[in-house]
């Protein structure tokens, strides 16, 4: 064998062997790096779930605020129903009342007019159903008084 051929034969073998040792001392340098980027990634990882979970939990508080929203908007829409009706029954009223102010004067009137017909046609026959009942009832007072 020539010289020039063990000569390359050793380089080519002296490369390899650097390559080799080189790629050792890479990967024993690159290991702690690639330990902790997997320990950052569960770590990432735990944190999303944690905050998933915080930002669901405030999704579903939320939703419940709005529903309860809904309700007192449903709530307070029949309340003022009910006042419109409220009011619209005392404005009602207070034209009855004033309607029953200006003719009271003709009510009473009447009311008065109508009592003087009744005295007039009942009177008299009411005071003899009393005179009738009270005669009677002497009678029988004296009857039970003599026997």
């Amino acid at each position: 064998m020539s010289l020039a051929y063990i000569i390359a034969l050793v380089i080519v073998v002296a490369a390899l062997l650097v390559l080799i040792i080189g790629g050792v001392v890479a990967f024993i340098k690159v290991k702690p790096t690639l330990k902790h980027f997997k320990e950052t990634q569960a770590t990432v990882q735990d944190r999303i779930d944690h905050f998933s979970g915080e930002a669901d939990a405030i999704q579903k508080k939320v939703n419940h605020i709005m529903e309860r929203a809904q309700d007192l908007q449903k709530v307070s829409m029949i309340k003022m129903q009910r006042f419109n009706e409220l009011s619209d029954h005392a404005s009602s009223l207070g034209d009855s009342l004033t309607t029953l102010k200006e003719h009271s004067g003709e009510y009473s009137k009447g009311i008065a007019q109508n009592a003087a017909d009744e005295l007039k046609t009942e009177g008299p026959l009411l005071a003899k159903t009393f005179k009738l009942a009270f005669k009677r009832t002497a009678q029988k007072q004296k009857a039970r008084a003599q026997q």
